[in-house]
């Protein structure tokens, strides 16, 4: 009995995923205020899209948008899945050409922006 406890414990040990969030420099940005700013929008897209140089705070979101993107934001913290979430609805809503911008850039094949978009809905 002592054994299956053991290996129990070990199975699930083994099994338990740790989980190292990203780091941005602000997991609490007012995103829908920024999203409200057509220039601010630009900046933080031409960063995205490799048209012009980043930011601090630009650079500290992009580093992670390769893996975030495919992994439907698996190592995202909640507040970081609601900064997607109002990203995304706001790019698709009020600057579509930049949504495609992006789309082309971190989703060519149209295969993760739908799982990413679904994953941070409830945020």
């Amino acid at each position: 009995m002592k054994l299956i406890i053991i290996l129990s414990a070990l199975v699930a040990i083994i099994v338990a995923e740790d989980i190292v969030y990203f780091t941005t420099d602000n997991d609490y940005l007012d995103i829908d205020t920024a999203m409200e700013n057509p220039t601010l929008v630009k900046g933080f897209i031409d960063c995205f899209v490799d048209r012009a140089p980043c930011d601090p705070l630009s650079q500290s979101y992009k580093k992670n948008m390769p893996e975030a993107v495919p992994t439907a934001c698996h190592r995202c913290n909640d507040p970081q899945k609601h900064l997607w979430n109002r990203f995304l609805i706001s790019l698709k809503v009020y600057y579509p050409q930049y949504y495609w911008d992006f789309e082309k850039k971190y989703d060519p094949n149209h295969i993760y922006l739908p799982v990413l978009e679904k994953a941070v809905a409830e945020y």
